[in-house]
């Protein structure tokens, strides 16, 4: 189940604009890391946000909202931490430890109704984020660029060195006719004349102009041969560079695409991915009549764990939780990170029964594990309701029900398993 704060002694109306502005930033956000021609800053997502008309008006009024309300300590660190979860399943894992630190030193610090570093804090992580994906968006077209000029160069190498070749063909013509030539005189020369002599000498001449052709074409060989050795040398040397350039935008590539379908803190699919894996889910569903069942479990007490050991604790927690996922499904089974302390299980060729069999056992599993904090144990358990793809199905139908379960399944004193209907 989706964490949902108390926020019963803030007006709904303050509340509404808090979750707009959250949820506006963050779908900016998310176009903006697509756009890769421009550097990000923060006039861009200014820009966005000033013609967004679910935006207009609420920047220029929340301020005496919050004046005119006042709000309590506590419900500006849980708008805080609710701003940070939401910007946590956007940047990459290397700013993971740094959100925590922010939220355990917005958790220990006393901040009022008229202090914005509540609201400044989460907005210099976005500005980091924002940071990071210009520099990489930079890095990636520099890589291109860079290999294009490899390309460039080597293509005009390529081009020289056909032109020289041809150069080369058109002169051993030139030379094989002049040898021709050569021989045709010097046969006319011995047909025309009748004195042994003036033979000999026209023989002896014209033989040894064409051993001086001939070893000028052969030094003209020899240094042609170097020449075309080095510019092959060369062309190798500018091909091994595209490919090592080609190769390591490659892997960042790889990387890039791991990070954008991963959650960062706990290393599982991130939300995203697993609407786009349950998409795939119910379409074989409705084509072939398969089984799939959907778990969503959610870790109890996750706010108490964070207010007694404070917020980098609940962050082991749910890498806790997440390793003992993955440790008892099936390594066919799609384990994703929802949002908060809530992940969700896709099961193919499961039905109904058989994922609630499974959701017992993981619920087992995780109660049975040991989870220690600097000498301290710390209790894990969880809930999970559970529900069948149907042919009918969309992704927010399968997962509304089996967040219906997981609710019944808190109601009901929490560790427990519930399916549908």
């Amino acid at each position: 189940m989706a964490k949902e704060l108390d926020i019963k002694e803030v007006s709904p109306e303050f509340a509404k604009k808090i979750f707009t502005i959250a949820d506006e930033v963050l779908n900016i956000l998310k176009d903006l890391s697509l756009e890769n021609k421009t550097r990000i800053n923060s006039r861009q997502i200014a820009e966005r946000m000033l013609v967004q008309e679910s935006l207009k008006g609420l920047l220029n009024d929340i301020h005496t909202i919050t004046e005119d309300q006042g709000i309590e300590d506590g419900r500006l660190k849980d708008l805080s931490n609710l701003l940070l979860d939401k910007f946590t399943e956007l940047v990459p894992s290397s700013m993971a430890g740094k959100l925590g630190d922010l939220k355990d030193a917005l958790h220990n610090k006393t901040l009022d109704s008229s202090s914005h570093e509540w609201i400044d804090s989460p907005v210099a992580v976005v500005k980091t984020y924002i940071n990071s994906i210009s520099n990489r968006n930079n890095e990636l077209e520099d890589f291109l660029n860079q290999a294009m000029e490899h390309i460039s160069s080597s293509e005009e190498n390529t081009t020289r060195e056909l032109y020289l070749q041809k150069k080369r063909i058109n002169e051993d013509i030139v030379f094989e006719n002049s040898i021709f030539s050569t021989i045709d005189d010097m046969r006319s020369s011995i047909n025309s004349s009748g004195n042994v002599n003036d033979i000999s000498s026209t023989v002896t001449k014209m033989i040894d102009d064409i051993y001086n052709r001939m070893r000028m074409r052969s030094q003209e060989n020899r240094q042609r041969l170097s020449e075309t050795e080095k510019a092959l040398q060369e062309i190798s040397s500018r091909m091994s560079d595209i490919k090592r350039d080609a190769d390591e935008l490659r892997r960042k590539s790889k990387w890039i695409e791991y990070e954008s379908n991963h959650d960062a803190l706990t290393g599982v699919y991130n939300r995203k991915a697993y609407e786009k894996k349950m998409e795939e889910v119910l379409a074989d569903v409705s084509r072939y009549g398969v089984a799939a069942s959907l778990l969503v479990c959610d870790l109890d007490l996750f706010t108490d764990i964070n207010n007694k050991w404070g917020h980098k604790l609940g962050d082991l927690a749910l890498k806790k939780l997440a390793t003992l996922i993955q440790e008892r499904m099936r390594t066919n089974d799609f384990i994703a990170r929802y949002g908060g302390e809530e992940f969700a299980i896709i099961l193919p060729h499961t039905d109904i029964i058989g994922g609630f069999t499974a959701g017992e056992r993981l619920r087992a599993y995780v109660d049975n594990a040991k989870f220690t904090y600097k000498g301290d144990t710390v209790p894990l358990t969880v809930s999970v309701g559970v529900s069948s793809c149907r042919k009918d199905d969309d992704v927010a139908a399968v997962f509304k029900r089996a967040d219906s379960a997981l609710r019944l399944a808190k109601k009901s004193g929490r560790n427990k398993v519930k399916s549908e209907g």
